[in-house]
């Protein structure tokens, strides 16, 4: 039995700026999965340079293709469903992932024969024991149809400790590929599942039905010293929380020599009550922490249920500086904010010498309290939309050309600021300002149709 494993493209015009693209961790772990099964697997990650859906189809003749799956990716999995059926109908296709976890009712379309809505991985691997013949009604965590009706069956727990490490085969086939802002060839690595915090905006938090899973330090120490890559960009939503826990996972390090440069997330709240722990995490080789920093108003933060404030912010931006830690602030435009905002924040950036943040537009998304509180106001129906730099809401405080045309006049400020400080070159200034005209393009376009 042959798995094909797909991981879908997007492209919006900010994805041309090329600073993030990740290893495909998930699939990787489906392929190791596949190899303690005697199954044969091939990865086709389709977000790099490599062969298309249809040439993989041709070369490895599959018996199941199996696609992970984010909101912004439906249309494109909807396309890829039919070129699978048009090349042969017997194929086995298989959907997961975040959009598929939460709304599994959004794949419900011709040419899907399973969606898997909880368990992890598990539920695939049962699949494969079957030899790709399962009884379906046997196996919990998935949708299937039956009689040309859709079947829910019953949630399944996921078991973190039954995770093999990752097939890396392909990432070291295509090292130079994979890269996370400055840390040029970087892997990724996972270590907990779901998020142990209530932000009202966050996906995250849905994710293995709310329940947050931690691995074992020791098993995560295990899995970085077999990584043949110098960068590793540990993905969690937040890094160890448990002290315990990070504890154990710096002693870890300390105690194999391992020397690789880590880059990882954590609150701010974190970062300001624990000096001594982002002291002893940069000493281990952490350079970079991204940091939800969200907003600079007290009173957005306090309506997105952050549990955090400006003044924490402030502590949190100058314990990395003391620990030699690069900020990377994960930024948001609120939907209701006035156009002043904009300024402020550049300002904020500037002065705090924020210059790999990222910004995003407040985009509420599916299953989270605040979609249920934005509902009524949401514009657009199309996921493709919701990559977090379109407008899925009608800002208040100004019309939408006027938040776009200061959104990417932001970018455009940022990139500046950027190659001013050496930290990229101006290839990423040109790709930038190229993006943002491109971008604007396309807003205009919209507005004429619509006038039209």
């Amino acid at each position: 039995m042959r798995v094909l494993l797909v991981k879908p493209e997007f492209k919006n015009v900010f994805t041309k700026l090329s600073l993030i693209t990740t290893e495909p961790l998930e699939l990787e772990y489906m392929s190791a999965i596949c190899k303690r099964n005697g199954v044969e697997a091939a990865i086709c990650d389709l977000t790099i340079a490599g062969p298309s859906l249809k040439q993989m189809l041709k070369r490895f003749k599959p018996d199941i293709v199996a696609m992970t799956a984010n909101f912004v990716h439906i249309h494109a999995i909807r396309k890829y469903v039919k070129v699978i059926k048009n090349y042969n109908p017997a194929i086995l296709t298989l959907v997961g992932g975040p959009h598929a976890e939460v709304k599994p009712e959004d794949f419900r379309f011709e040419g899907i024969d399973v969606i898997f809505h909880s368990g992890g991985f598990g539920p695939f691997e049962q699949i494969l024991k079957a030899d790709g013949r399962p009884d379906l009604t046997s196996i919990k965590g998935i949708c299937y149809q039956k009689d040309g009706e859709w079947i829910h069956n019953e949630r399944e727990a996921f078991d973190i400790a039954s995770l093999p490490f990752p097939d890396r085969t392909h990432l070291y086939k295509n090292i130079r590929k994979y890269k996370y802002v400055t840390m040029k060839s970087c892997a990724i690595l996972k270590t907990s599942y779901s998020c142990p915090h209530h932000c009202n905006y966050c996906f995250s938090t849905l994710l293995n039905g709310g329940q947050y899973l931690c691995r074992d330090p020791k098993n995560v120490v295990e899995e970085i010293k077999e990584i043949q890559c110098e960068n590793i960009w540990i993905v969690d939503d937040t890094f160890y929380v448990d002290k315990k826990k990070l504890d154990a996972f710096i002693e870890g390090i300390k105690e194999e020599k391992i020397k690789k440069k880590f880059s990882l997330y954590f609150r701010a709240d974190f970062i300001a009550a624990n000096p001594d722990y982002m002291q002893k995490l940069s000493e281990i080789g952490v350079t970079m922490c991204a940091v939800g920093l969200e907003v600079i108003d007290d009173e957005v933060l306090e309506k997105y249920n952050k549990k955090s404030s400006v003044n924490i912010i402030l502590r949190a931006l100058e314990v990395l500086k003391e620990c030699n830690i690069t900020c990377i602030g994960l930024l948001m435009i609120d939907i209701d904010a006035p156009k002043s905002y904009f300024k402020r924040l550049y300002q904020f950036i500037k002065k705090h010498e924020l210059y790999l943040s990222t910004i995003s537009i407040l985009t509420p998304m599916p299953g989270t309290q605040q979609y249920e509180i934005y509902k009524e106001r949401i514009m657009t129906s199309d996921y493709r939309k919701w990559d977090f730099v379109h407008l899925t809401i009608e800002p208040t405080q100004m019309s939408k050309l006027v938040f776009y045309f200061n959104f990417y006049a932001l970018y455009v400020k940022l990139a500046m600021l950027i190659v001013k400080n050496k930290v990229l070159s101006m290839k990423y200034l040109l790709s930038a300002v190229n993006a943002s005209v491109t971008y604007w393009s396309e807003v205009m376009k919209g507005f004429g149709r619509k006038k039209g």
